[in-house]
């Protein structure tokens, strides 16, 4: 008695089958990158509008903005760029803490005279919102930059320092900014209290992340 022999697949089938996938994987691909692309510009934004919230709730409780760089100027709006000194003030001022979750220390002389006397949280900062945070070799210190869900920590904060509820007369120090508030560097300036975005400044990311010139507009907070 002969068995019979099990159908198989034939070359031709089998790289028909093969082909489909690779086509439906080339349409598929770009889709998904696209979506991640737009959920981490949504978290950004997010993340950026509860900083400027922070902000605000700061201003609203010691009645000044947090000084955050070298001086505090009432007479102009002042705008500081947080891959530098400023980054770390900004996190101990609206967190009471330092970029590893230390409290400030007290005393007349202490970060916490200087940035929030009655250390209260004004917002908090997880893993997520510092560069390259905690991974192997490269942990988190207590003078970790700040950066957007892309990595860039060439993030600018601006404040209404002069209290004219007006942003005006500013000069980004490096970078682009949104077209959005292209105004904030003329006379007549934008109607805001608290501005913070992302810009493209040098070689930090580009294309290669995902992300370019254009999406600018879409990580910013605006109070």
């Amino acid at each position: 008695m002969s068995s019979r022999r099990r159908p198989g697949f034939t070359l031709i089938e089998l790289l028909t089958v093969i082909a489909i996938i690779g086509i439906l994987a080339a349409v598929l691909f770009p889709a998904v990158g696209g979506i991640r692309k737009k959920a981490k510009l949504a978290t950004a934004q997010s993340t950026f509008s509860q900083w400027a919230n922070g902000v605000t709730r700061y201003k609203q409780v010691y009645g000044y903005y947090p000084n955050i760089g070298s001086k505090y100027n009432t007479a102009a709006d002042s705008i500081h760029s947080l891959e530098l000194g400023p980054g770390v003030n900004f996190i101990k001022s609206l967190s009471a803490k330092d970029s590893i979750g230390a409290i400030l220390s007290g005393g007349i002389n202490g970060d916490r005279a200087k940035f929030n006397r009655n250390a209260e949280e004004f917002c908090s900062f997880a893993g997520d919102d510092f560069e390259d945070p905690g991974f192997s070799g490269n942990p988190l210190t207590a003078t970790s930059l700040l950066a957007d869900r892309f990595g860039n920590h060439n993030i600018r904060v601006i404040f209404d320092t002069d209290s004219s509820n007006n942003i005006k007369g500013v000069v980004a120090p490096g970078g682009v900014w949104p077209d959005d508030i292209a105004a904030i560097g003329a006379t007549n300036g934008l109607p805001a209290h608290v501005i913070i975005y992302t810009t493209i400044a040098g070689d930090d990311f580009g294309s290669a992340n995902g992300l370019t010139a254009p999406d600018l507009a879409d990580v910013i907070a605006i109070q």
